[in-house]
């Protein structure tokens, strides 16, 4: 079951006017980066930051877990929209 958090992460994620601000975020990532859990974990932490969302340790390990398992290439712009698509 997601929490509130996470919802109102996602939401705010998908939301065309935060958009461009977590893109600029992902960019600084690489394919190898988002398949380590702990470089994973300080992405999703950058983007609650940037988003002005309050997540858990559990949250975040939950939200990384998840991104590890798409296997996204961040510098790919068809991965990201894909990632994009999913969390809407």
């Amino acid at each position: 079951m997601e929490s509130q958090a996470l919802k109102v992460f996602r939401r705010k994620m998908v939301n065309p006017l935060h958009w461009k601000k977590a893109n600029r975020i992902i960019l600084r990532y690489s394919e190898a980066d988002l398949q380590n859990l702990e470089r994973t974990k300080h992405l999703v932490s950058a983007l609650a930051a940037e988003l002005d969302v309050t997540l858990t340790v559990a949250e975040k390990t939950q939200a990384a877990k998840w991104l590890v398992a798409q296997r996204m290439n961040p510098q790919s712009y068809k991965d990201r929209f894909s990632v994009w698509k999913k969390v809407k």
